[in-house]
């Protein structure tokens, strides 16, 4: 069967970079084993996955993300460059297959059609200011990072959580108490269950240790919706 292609772009286009390389794989969530052959010219990516497993477009487009972002990022140590790197497409004409990538995550994405930006926003940024917002705001990124880095997605949704855990702290000035009482204030206040903070934290905690966590698209799901409940039961509560 053809393999599936995929393209995408090196960013910044401006740092430009040429790269070509060959793997044999084995994709850790479900030892499935196949090729990969990446060429990037002058930033523009080109990605051949070879193999005869009819691949979840979204769990195949993580892992080919995670080829090329390794690479860059053995370049960035060998020379000092930060790359990034998005993935735009992936075809495969005997699947029927000719898809364009969004940045959205569905889940959330479907949460957030409701949503008044001229309302929410400025209410959100509201929140933010004074000598404790800088918690909400690492909250705010890693939840990005959570998004954008699907192997460490558990581990930026409860770094995130942890942030707003001290601004509770803060907020409450318990900040010197122990860590059992101020996570007893936070649930109190974003009225969310302790199981559901300790199965994010699963998912987090052989990450924040160096190890590996595999996680498919539909665990990356529950992942996001139990984050964002948690997230969303907070900044109603404040």
């Amino acid at each position: 069967m053809e393999p599936y292609f995929f393209t995408g772009v090196v960013l910044p286009e401006r740092a430009q970079l040429s790269l070509q390389f060959a793997l044999e794989f084995s994709y850790a969530a479900s030892n499935i084993s196949g090729t990969a052959r990446v060429s990037i010219v002058l930033n523009q990516v080109a990605v051949w996955i070879e193999g005869e497993h009819d691949w979840d477009i979204f769990d195949l487009r993580n892992f080919v993300k995670y080829i090329v972002q390794s690479h860059l990022a053995m370049v960035g140590y060998l020379k000092g460059y930060a790359y990034d790197f998005e993935i735009t497409r992936v075809l495969s004409q005997s699947r029927q297959i000719d898809y364009v990538f969004g940045i959205d995550i569905p889940c959330i994405a479907e949460l957030g059609k409701s949503v008044d930006m001229q309302v929410a926003l400025p209410r959100l940024r509201n929140k933010t200011t004074g000598s404790y917002g800088v918690f909400l705001n690492r909250c705010f990124s890693d939840l990005v990072s959570a998004m954008k880095h699907a192997d460490d997605t558990g581990f930026y949704c409860y770094r995130a959580i942890e942030s707003l855990r001290h601004h509770c702290a803060a907020v409450h000035g318990i900040s010197t108490a122990d860590k059992s009482k101020q996570w007893e204030k936070f649930r109190e206040t974003s009225g969310c269950e302790e199981q559901v903070l300790r199965i994010i934290k699963a998912a987090a905690d052989p990450l924040r240790h160096g190890g590996v966590y595999g996680t498919s698209s539909e665990d990356r799901a529950k992942l996001f919706s139990s984050t964002w409940a948690v997230v969303d039961g907070y900044l109603n509560g404040i």
